[in-house]
């Protein structure tokens, strides 16, 4: 698959004005596609201190000619081990160009960076694509290691 267009990722996004964007998108996407609707308030409660160094980051991916935000992700540290990659989303038009892939990448640098050596991730059933993408990238699948009520795959890779 080829990249169309010259794409950036920048770290250090929790608050960003971007970022509650694209976090609402993702959000609306995913309560129409889980069956019984998607409600933020009802996952693991997380705020923007969890995905901010030293606990996490938030990363945005860029497209260069038009700066339009096509994809997001973060980090969110567990323990000295473990680190959950968490909100991973292409906006639909950009899907299948390889985005997703060079973003998981880099948030595994990442992991790599806070000295872990596992990350972790947590999708619900009805996200065929992102589980196939991370079972493709050799993440196996393990124990739940949180509580949200929508997330019912747990998958991790030792990096």
């Amino acid at each position: 698959m080829n990249v169309t267009a010259p794409v950036r990722i920048v770290e250090g996004q929790a608050a960003s004005e971007h970022t509650l964007r694209a976090l609402s998108a993702y959000f609306s996407e995913l309560n129409n596609r889980i069956d019984g609707g998607f409600d933020p308030e009802l996952t693991e409660v997380t705020g923007p201190e969890d995905v901010t160094p030293p606990h996490g980051d938030f990363f945005l991916m860029t497209d260069l000619v038009t700066g339009s935000v096509i994809a997001c992700g973060a980090v969110r540290k567990l323990d000295d081990d473990r680190v959950e990659l968490r909100r991973i989303w292409v906006t639909p038009e950009h899907r299948g160009q390889g985005h997703a892939r060079t973003l998981v990448r880099a948030l595994e640098n990442k992991v790599r960076a806070f000295g872990a050596t596992t990350a972790v991730v947590s999708l619900n059933e009805e996200m065929t694509e992102g589980i196939a993408m991370f079972r493709k990238r050799g993440y196996e699948p393990v124990d739940s290691f949180h509580d949200a009520t929508t997330a019912s795959v747990f998958l991790a890779r030792q990096l």
